[in-house]
């Protein structure tokens, strides 16, 4: 059942340019729906989820103007406070927002305004929570080699440059043991991405069959030692083709754990923020967002 909300805690990333020139017009657009609107640019990780837990009860929803780095500092506290949040994509890659088809500009304050709402899992790593996917390997370099200058002017291409020029300076096979609901197996790869969503990276997929509320993770290796062995994982991987690849592995489960020779970070949602060994599971319905119904429900 839609419900509009009546008013909103609207939390704007502060370092997020494309958020600071889009707000203005999603303040109007909210007075002209005759939405109340409080406003608010918390400095920090911790001071956005302070904020959520010390303010949103005031509110009827949450409101996040920003990327995925942004939904994901949020979302322990919104999974605690069981508030519906809407989403304003300002970020670079805004894979949550292509998952959910919550569109970009003054429509998705209209998807807000119109107060459907989709209950969505909640993924958790260690101590960790994650809404896309989480990565050990070649994501974890993206993550420390990726140039701002870059990712301004390419936006989400620049993951990929970025990944190229990673894969040719730092990136070498490991050895991992994956365990899937009970169900071990090991393999040699650069890379392991388990994910809660659907599109991470940019518009990667992270299977074939994953969705966002289905209580399970979607798990893929690659297993590249050349420059076009990885161009082609990366084609399957970007059309969701990874049963398909030679260079790819496929798992799923509720509760999968990652294990490696070594500790490895673990990068989720774009930042790096735990450690191998990595026990991951799910959090079904955990999230309440203003998105529009699924492909194929209504």
């Amino acid at each position: 059942m839609a419900e509009k909300p009546r008013s909103i805690l609207l939390l704007a990333n502060p370092k997020s340019g494309r958020a600071a020139q889009g707000l203005d017009s999603a303040l109007a657009a909210f007075g002209d729906a005759g939405i109340a609107v409080e406003r608010e640019a918390p400095g920090d990780c911790d001071a956005l989820a302070e904020t959520i837990r010390s303010r949103a009860d005031a509110f009827d929803a949450v409101v996040l103007a920003g990327g995925d780095g942004t939904v994901n500092a949020a979302a322990e506290a919104l999974a605690e406070i069981r508030k519906p949040f809407g989403l304003l994509p300002f970020g670079t890659a805004n894979d949550l927002a292509r998952t959910l088809g919550i569109p970009v500009g003054a429509a998705a304050v209209r998807t807000i305004v119109e107060g459907r709402t989709r209950a969505i899992d909640l993924g958790r790593v260690n101590d960790r929570v994650f809404v896309n996917a989480a990565s050990i390997g070649l994501p974890v370099s993206v993550a420390q080699h990726q140039d701002a200058a870059l990712k301004r002017r390419l936006k989400a291409l620049s993951y990929f440059v970025t990944a190229v020029r990673a894969f040719k300076c730092c990136t070498q096979r490991f050895t991992v043991w994956i365990t899937a609901d009970g169900v071990k197996d090991s393999l040699k790869t650069i890379q392991v991405t388990v994910g809660n969503g659907v599109h991470f990276g940019g518009g990667l997929k992270v299977g074939t069959d994953a969705e966002i509320d289905d209580g399970m993770l979607d798990v893929f290796a690659i297993d590249a030692d050349t420059l076009p062995h990885l161009v082609q994982a990366a084609f399957a991987v970007r059309f969701g083709l990874h049963r398909t690849s030679r260079y790819t592995r496929t798992f799923r489960g509720h509760h999968v754990r990652v294990e490696t020779r070594h500790p490895r970070p673990v990068n989720t949602d774009g930042e790096i923020t735990t450690m191998t060994p990595a026990v991951f599971s799910v959090e079904r319905a955990a999230l309440k967002v203003y998105a529009p119904p699924a492909p194929g429900r209504s």
